[in-house]
């Protein structure tokens, strides 16, 4: 009965404290300004167009594969890599301006750590288990903001080096073709993954920003080069 009444008890301050965040996140959100709003739109419009444009190539090379045709999916393929390449440092290079103007705000929007099981690369997914252990290390909602942004960085650079690595080897080594295809479909869900996640963390910037008032911050950032 005892060990009843604990699981029981844990499990309703599991639903009581998802609810918390879900409401906090809630009364965050409708802090962002309408500025801030078309400026994170506008950014969020470029960033999907580059990834759906990785996605779109990607997909059809899977498919031309499928029906046979080698060399046509090879071609597309390097494509797919060429789209990510650029795509990858400009990723980062968001990042790095969302760190940088972090420094400007005194409170954060609720931040939360990358998730090891929504990435299908190991090396991927140890970035994410590591961001979680330190995650708790840190006190501040700013600090933590900043750690998941480097982790998000460096998890691009990762997926970046391990695409070119299965894309020479599937053009260089049919007998270990398989392996690295399905290693390059999920290194593209992962791509798709720490997109989403950098998109999140713009739209917690943004709100933080505007709940200071601090209209002038969005303009620089705006101009800051992305």
């Amino acid at each position: 009965m005892v060990g009843l009444a604990l699981l029981s008890s844990a499990v309703l301050l599991y639903v009581l404290g998802t609810r918390n965040e879900r409401r906090i996140n809630r009364d965050w959100d409708l802090l962002l300004s309408p500025k801030g709003e078309r400026l994170y739109r506008s950014i969020e419009g470029r960033v999907h167009n580059e990834m759906a444009l990785a996605s779109i190539t990607y997909e059809e090379a899977f498919s031309v594969r499928e029906l046979g045709s080698i060399e046509e999916s090879k071609q597309l393929l390097d494509v797919g890599y060429k789209v990510i390449e650029k795509f990858s440092p400009n990723m980062m290079k968001l990042l790095g301006a969302m760190t940088n103007f972090s420094r400007m705000v005194s409170a954060m929007a609720p931040v939360t750590p990358l998730r090891p099981r929504d990435f299908k690369l190991s090396q991927i997914s140890s970035l994410a288990y590591l961001n979680g252990v330190l995650h708790q290390f840190l006190v501040s909602t700013s600090e933590r903001f900043r750690l998941k942004m480097y982790i998000l960085g460096q998890s691009f650079q990762v997926g970046t080096r391990f695409l070119l690595q299965s894309t020479e080897r599937i053009v260089k080594n049919e007998s270990a073709a398989e392996r690295e295809w399905e290693q390059v479909r999920a290194i593209r869900d992962d791509f798709q993954t720490l997109t989403d996640e950098s998109l999140q963390g713009l739209r917690q910037l943004l709100t933080s920003l505007a709940a200071e008032r601090k209209e002038a911050d969005l303009d620089h950032f705006d101009r800051s080069g992305f």
